[in-house]
């Protein structure tokens, strides 16, 4: 099948509807709608609960068109006919930064699962078709489109040119629309030159100075302290050489000393040097991920005063203890402006505030010996 595609670049702005190339498809594979599989449920009631599987649809069409076109399908803009007899529209946003528009044939099982998958906007439609809304305000369309948004993390419903003020209209100006509905990874390159940017002003892996004997011998206190018995350590440099050739920074070296005496503790939260590297790399990954923008970093977490910053993660927290539910206290080497490089916070999923902990790794030791809650403080 010859395909025909528009690059994603700034000339697809100039485009009309009417100089986009449409390819004909048809999707006979997709099947009649089923139910989602509850069987797994403990519950009964769940059990035997009966809805269709909208979201097995939606994978479905997508990795039937990933098939079809050769490339992964990462976002997916899905119109219903304007007219009876007419096909659906479509426009397919693939991994290499190519654009394919699609008219696909209509068939009874593709036509059921969207009635499905609509059926409340076709209500509310109906609903302001009765109460006489088109009527008293000629300028609406009463026979409007919808489009589906799908792809990862993705199943959203609109209208599409139905004169509202909320709406979508993929066929004035296409290319810019097309151009500005484009996926994140579209724009990655510059969506990781604003985290960057951002996060430059606060890096600071300088650390704090260590003293490896006062730290060695403050940690086996809190150790005897604490009646703790840690896993023999371990030979870690490899996992330091990794960590390093990733991060573009030396590994800690007060988690260094702590970890010649141990390779986790049993009930502490203590992790391994391996398991330092893994959660490290979990949450490098999600500031990463071109779908995380600056904006989705910083919006919803704050700073703990000007001791650090507000920002959900960044690859320059090193977490060493886990304080469960994917919390962390961790070393910061992007403080905020009245900060220390190498102090303690606390971050995670449920930390909305970036708590300041202590000043270094020995302030925090010597808190958890005299019985302070050192890793409620901030709340």
């Amino acid at each position: 099948m010859d395909i025909k595609s528009i690059p994603y670049n700034n000339q697809l702005k100039k485009l009309q509807l009417t100089d986009i190339p449409f390819n004909a498809m048809t999707l006979a594979e997709i099947p009649e709608p089923f139910y989602t599989d509850y069987s797994h449920h403990k519950n009964e009631i769940a059990r035997n609960h009966k809805s269709f599987d909208t979201q097995g649809f939606k994978s479905l069409l997508l990795e039937q068109l990933s098939k079809k076109l050769g490339e992964n399908v990462v976002r997916l803009l899905f119109i219903t006919p304007k007219e009876t007899g007419l096909p659906y529209d479509a426009f397919a946003y693939l991994s290499n930064k190519e654009i394919v528009a699609l008219h696909i044939d209509k068939n009874l099982n593709l036509d059921q699962w969207m009635s499905i998958v609509l059926e409340r906007q076709y209500k509310n439609l109906e609903r302001d078709k009765l109460k006489g809304l088109f009527e008293s305000q000629p300028e609406l369309n009463p026979n409007p489109q919808f489009m589906l948004t799908l792809g990862k993390g993705e199943f959203s419903k609109k209208m599409v040119n139905s004169g509202m003020l909320v709406d979508e209209r993929p066929y004035e100006n296409t290319g810019a629309y097309l151009h500005k509905r484009a996926p994140e990874q579209y724009n990655e390159a510059k969506i990781a030159k604003e985290k960057q940017h951002y996060i430059k002003k606060y890096i600071d892996t300088s650390g704090t100075s260590i003293n490896t004997d006062q730290l060695s011998q403050l940690f086996n206190e809190f150790l005897t302290t604490k009646s703790l018995s840690p896993n023999p350590a371990q030979h870690n440099e490899s996992v330091y050489s990794e960590f390093e050739s990733l991060a573009n920074y030396k590994f800690p070296e007060e988690l260094k000393v702590l970890l010649n005496h141990h390779n986790g503790i049993e009930n502490t939260g203590f992790l391994t040097a391996e398991q330092i590297l893994t959660e490290w790399q979990n949450w490098k990954t999600i500031f990463d991920d071109p779908n995380w923008r600056l904006a989705d970093l910083t919006g919803n977490n704050h700073p703990d005063g000007r001791k650090t910053i507000g920002m959900y993660t960044n690859p320059y927290w090193v977490p060493f203890l886990s304080t469960s539910g994917g919390n962390f206290i961790a070393i910061d080497y992007a403080p905020g402006s009245k900060g220390t490089s190498g102090q303690i916070i606390a971050f995670g999923a449920d930390e909305i505030k970036i708590r300041f902990i202590a000043e270094n790794m020995e302030d925090f030791l010597r808190q958890f010996i005299n019985g302070d809650k050192v890793l409620n403080k901030g709340f």
